[in-house]
């Protein structure tokens, strides 16, 4: 964050790891409340349309992987120093319109509380922290609410000093288990004030395994329609998935199929069924570009809804992604204007200094 000349930049790092190892520890539940759930449902949304945004809008043929949460988490922290429009802006684009910087709150220090602890084998962790240029006055209780309800740390150090940028990445590198190693790699700038952080790992165990001794060589058709030889993971067991098509359609030979057939999706569990990974594939014939760009939550629904239980083969390639993203046009295309403006962004909550929000980014990981 910086002030009108200096920046608070805000970073998000997160990653996905499913793996094959035992954790056991504490179970929790989490339990909503009709507020949180609304917000869940409204945060799924925005997950959604910050998907479909960094996609229509990468440059290059890189293939996005976000934590849509990771985003959320750090624009949850600065409404707690956020005023009049610039905070009526972050709650709307993060999917929290009509309820109060309290409301969020009590959701996210739920969701930290027990989501990283719904089943005994997952290794989850979520993590925050703040970290205060020591020329900069933060106010107490933009301090005392972040520790409060996203248990953040906050530390106090010479953001000029040339070991700053080793001190978050060193906390990037402990909070994701060495799997985002580095999120800063050059000297802060002068009038850089403030960073808020946050960390997402996930570690989990397949409820039912692709078997290693299944792995080959085969075709995978990409996007573009070409193809690639990669390491096809293989598994023929009974999983839930959607039909290819409603059976009565077919059989009574309706030419017009609902939209939600022109794709299938596969839902993978991790142990215990607490977590899961869909997969949304697109029926042959329709580009996944055009598809996402009139992907909503309602075909989302739909598609979850049409879920049984069929002995099926999957096909997934074996696959490693590191991906950045520098989230500044894609936040604001969103509606998330003013904080990144020096003229018009209040944060007078969080320091005595006037700031404004100079740069939003993530780096993400996923094997």
């Amino acid at each position: 964050i910086y002030m009108k000349k200096s920046i608070i930049p805000l970073l998000g790092a997160a990653i996905l790891l499913a793996a094959c190892e035992n954790m056991p520890h504490e179970v929790k539940t989490l339990t909503l409340t009709s507020e949180e759930r609304v917000i869940n449902s409204q945060q799924n949304e925005f997950s959604l349309d910050l998907l479909k945004q960094v996609n229509a809008n990468e440059k290059s043929s890189e293939n996005v992987f976000l934590s849509p949460l990771g985003v959320a988490f750090v624009c949850g922290m600065m409404t707690n120093g956020a005023e009049g429009n610039t905070l009526d802006q972050i709650l709307s684009t993060i999917g929290a319109e009509g309820y109060s910087v309290d409301d969020l709150n009590e959701y996210y220090k739920n969701i930290l509380e027990n989501l990283p602890y719904l089943d005994k084998t997952t290794d989850m962790k979520i993590a925050d922290a703040i970290w205060v240029d020591d020329q900069c006055h933060a106010k107490k209780d933009f301090i005392d609410a972040n520790k409060t309800y996203y248990l953040a740390d906050v530390v106090s150090l010479d953001l000029q000093d040339q070991l700053a940028p080793k001190a978050i990445n060193n906390w990037a590198n402990k909070n994701t288990k060495g799997l985002i190693k580095e999120v800063i790699n050059e000297p802060f700038s002068d009038d850089v004030r403030m960073v808020l952080t946050n960390a997402i790992y996930f570690k989990g165990q397949w409820a039912k395994e692709f078997k290693k001794i299944n792995t080959r060589e085969e075709e995978f058709t990409l996007a573009s329609g070409t193809t690639a030889t990669v390491s096809m993971m293989n598994m023929e067991k009974e999983l839930s998935v959607t039909p290819p098509y409603d059976w009565n359609l077919y059989f009574s030979q309706i030419d017009t199929v609902p939209d939600y057939y022109d794709a299938r999706m596969l839902r993978l569990y991790f142990k215990d069924k607490a977590y899961c990974m869909d997969i949304v594939l697109p029926r042959e014939g329709i580009n996944c570009e055009d598809y996402l760009a009139e992907f909503d939550m309602e075909q989302l629904k739909e598609l979850e809804e049409l879920l049984r239980s069929y002995n099926v083969e999957v096909k997934l390639p074996k696959f490693t992604r590191k991906y950045h993203r520098d989230l500044n046009e894609d936040m604001q295309t969103l509606g998330m204007t003013d904080a990144f403006n020096g003229q018009l962004a209040d944060l007078s909550g969080i320091a005595e200094e006037d700031l404004y929000l100079n740069k939003l980014f993530q780096d993400s990981f996923l094997e």
